[in-house]
Order: structure tokens, then sequence, then C-alpha cells
């Protein structure tokens, strides 16, 4: 009896091994996310009921060596956060308070201040070209680069005034080309749409997030926001790093960013490049705050369809491509295809997901969703992939590269809750205790 026993624990073994052999193991990770010089993690598998994976490395402060944790760490989301205004203006539009083919001037109310191109003036400005970046609106890295202020200061100026000022048809900040003619990224677009939800709401648009959104999802409220005064302990937000092989690396960070005050952690290069808690003026673009956790729960909702926050033609509205695909990128080369906010990616191999990433001075993130809407994967950190350098390029390839291997080993194994990490092992251990236990029962 005891050899049958050892033979069925060897057996369960071989296929539990076997299922996850095309996982990367948490050592994998770690290397990788050494390799680039990114500090810490949070990586995250979701299907639409259960957590399949869920892991944190290294660290969110280099100087107190805090380690990253998927419930308590806060990261700034970067562009992410623009997932959130589609949902926000799509439970308006489900209670008929607002039209994404009208003219948002209608919701916005402010007849001395009308939006429209300056050159294109019977085309309508519509929140659903602004949400799928079709707007026409424009506005270079230079001139957004200003918009990081240290602190909270980037919300000295009100949403309105930011977007009224960056968008209005006596500045230069439009393509060439009619709005729904191309899309081209625009950080103040997506603002503007916010702006339309403030508006029709009657309320901050990061309280109508908080509270028509995560709240409903059951997340604390509390660990999630925008400002730094929006948290109890600001210990709990993710430290923002760059690495700088050189005094170079520290010049062109201070050259383009000065008001940041970026620097060095130590005399002697390479080192860590320490970057200050800053805030982003068109915040509903890129600076909403949360943990791992809450966003995996907000991804869930969208992979059940909307749960109970979005009717299911909701979340259809938002993965259809604008134009019917129709509408060609203004940059040839980009491979990416907006729905609403959210968009389309079609990797080198062919294969398509759907999510957003998001970048500021010292974050790197990505959230995809794949094209079957059955399987979610998350990965935060304090990388950067800001400064315009070869580790730049290798970090958000290895960020890219973690997606691609947790979709591969997720979508390819049944066994979804063997997790690759030290958890296996103890759940190898726990099936053998309890076939001994059976066996010495018997």
């Amino acid at each position: 009896m005891i050899v049958l026993l050892v033979i069925r624990f060897v057996i369960c073994c071989n296929i539990i091994v076997s299922g996850i052999s095309n996982c990367p193991n948490k050592q994998i990770i770690n290397e990788s996310l050494e390799k680039v010089h990114i500090p810490g993690a949070v990586i995250i598998v979701v299907n639409a009921t259960h957590t399949l994976y869920e892991q944190a490395f290294g660290y969110q402060s280099l100087v107190s060596k805090q380690p990253m944790d998927i419930d308590k760490s806060i990261f700034s989301l970067g562009s992410i956060s623009k997932t959130f205004i589609a949902t926000a203006a799509m439970h308006l539009v489900e209670q008929n308070l607002i039209d994404l083919d009208a003219d948002v001037n209608k919701y916005l109310k402010e007849p001395q201040r009308l939006i429209f191109h300056p050159d294109y003036t019977t085309y309508t400005m519509t929140l659903r070209r602004l949400l799928s970046h079709s707007a026409a609106t424009y506005l270079s890295l230079p001139e957004q680069y200003p918009q990081y202020k240290l602190g909270d200061e980037g919300f000295s100026e009100s949403l309105a005034d930011v977007c009224f000022k960056y968008v209005n048809p006596n500045t230069s900040n439009w393509l060439s080309k009619p709005p729904g003619a191309v899309t081209s990224y625009s950080n103040i677009g997506a603002a503007l749409a916010a702006l339309v939800v403030e508006r029709v709401a009657n309320m901050s648009y990061i309280d109508y997030v908080e509270e028509k959104i995560l709240k409903p999802l059951g997340i604390d409220i509390t660990k999630t926001g925008v400002r730094l005064s929006d948290f109890g302990n600001v210990e709990d937000i993710v430290k923002h790093y760059a690495y700088a092989s050189n005094k170079t690396h520290v010049d062109q960070w201070n050259s383009i960013m000065p008001q940041l005050n970026i620097s060095p952690m130590e005399d002697h290069f390479p080192t860590w490049l320490s970057i200050p808690h800053f805030s982003f003026s068109p915040y509903p673009s890129g600076l909403l705050r949360v943990s791992g956790r809450t966003l995996s729960t907000f991804l869930q909702m969208f992979l059940r369809n909307g749960s109970n926050i979005l009717h299911p033609r909701s979340i259809a509205e938002i993965r259809t491509v604008v134009g019917c695909g129709l509408i060609s990128p203004s940059d040839q080369q980009s491979t990416q295809r907006f729905g609403l906010s959210w968009y389309w990616e079609t990797m080198s191999d062919g294969r398509r997901y759907f999510g957003h990433g998001g970048s500021l001075p010292g974050i790197v993130n990505l959230m995809l969703i794949n094209e079957k809407n059955n399987l979610g994967v998350i990965v935060l950190s304090n990388g950067d992939i800001i400064a315009p350098n070869d580790l730049s390029k290798a970090t958000l390839a290895t960020v890219q590269d973690l997606h691609m291997s947790l979709f591969d080993c997720f979508e390819s194994n049944s066994m979804h809750s063997f997790s690759f990490d030290s958890k296996r092992s103890d759940f190898l251990f726990t099936i053998f205790i309890l076939v001994f236990f059976q066996f010495s029962v018997i």
C-alpha cells in the first residue's frame, strides 16, 4: 500500500507540474524585472470570477525597502485611468443623460467658450470622438511636460480651466485633419470627456467614479483617489524611479521636467533617480491612484460584461473600434485601434488584445484582456519608459513579454489555480498529507 501511495502522489505531482511547465516562475519574473531595473511590480491574472494568479515583486520604496503589496501598494495608473472615463460616460449614457454623438458644447454649457476645430467649424465635437481619440485635438509632448507639477499643485486649476485652456479654437492644438478623419492619442481630449461627465453629473469627476463605479464594486474608496491628500498615509503610494547610467540621463530629465527636481539617490553612477510625487493637471487622463487589487476588481467587472455597473451593450460599445475600423491612425506605424478609451493591440504574431497601458515618469503599467474576453492580465510597476534611451525600450518590451507569457500560460492550461510560486509546493505537500491520511484511516 505504501508503494501505491507514493505512485499516486508522484502521478499527481507530474500532472500539476506538466500543466504549468510553460508558465514563468517567480524567479524568472524577478530576473526579468531586475534586468531592466524595475524596482517592484504587482502582477495579477483574473477571469470573470476568480483571481488565478497574484504576486508582488520587489519594492515600492527603495529608501525604506518597503515591499510591494497587492492590496496596500497604491499605484498611479497613468493612462489606464482613461478606461474609467469611458465607464463613467457609458454609465450616463445608460441613464439617457448624454448622447455619444451629440455636440459636447450642449453639456459643457459654456456659450462664451465653445469648443470646435478652427479650420472645420461645421464638424461636431462629440463625446464619441473624444473617447476614441478621433476629435483631432493634439498637444505635443514638450507642451505636456509642464502639466506635471510637484505634490498636488496640478490641482490649483480646475479641470474646466485646464481643458478650455488647451482645447479651444484660438489655439494651435489641432491636427490638420477634421474631427473623425483620423485617430491621434490625446490626453487633453480624454480629460475633456471627463469634464462632460463632471458637468452632466453635477459632481466632480473623481467623486462620480468613486461613488458610481468603485463603491458599487465593493471597493473601499478611502484607498482610492487622485490627490496625495486623498490618502491617509502617503507612504502607501508607490514611489517612482528611473535608472541613470550616467549624469547625462539626469540632465535629460531635468531639461524636460525641471519643475520635478529629479535627483540621483547616490553620488556615483549608475544609480537610481528618485522622482518626487507629482500631479498632472488633466488628471482624469492619467492620475487615478488605486491598488492592484482594486484594478483587478474593476477588470473583472469588464470581463463579466458590466456586472452591476454597465449593461452588456455598453461593454460592446466600448469594445467596438471607432468608425468600424475605417478611421486610420495619424501615426501609420501604430498597431492600436481605438474603441471608447480602451484600445485593441495587435501583436507581432497576429494575436489581438484589448485594454490600455499607462506610463508616467517612473511608472509603467499594462492591463490587457484576451480576444475571447475570458482572461485579463495586469502588470503595475515603478519602472520607467519616459526617458529617451534603450533601457526604456527594453523595459516596455519586458512588461509586454510578461503579459504574453502569462496569457500563454493560463490560456493553454486548464489548472489555472496553480500559480507558479512557492504556493505550488505547499499545495503538493497538502495533497501528500491528505492521501497519506486517507491511507492511514483505511
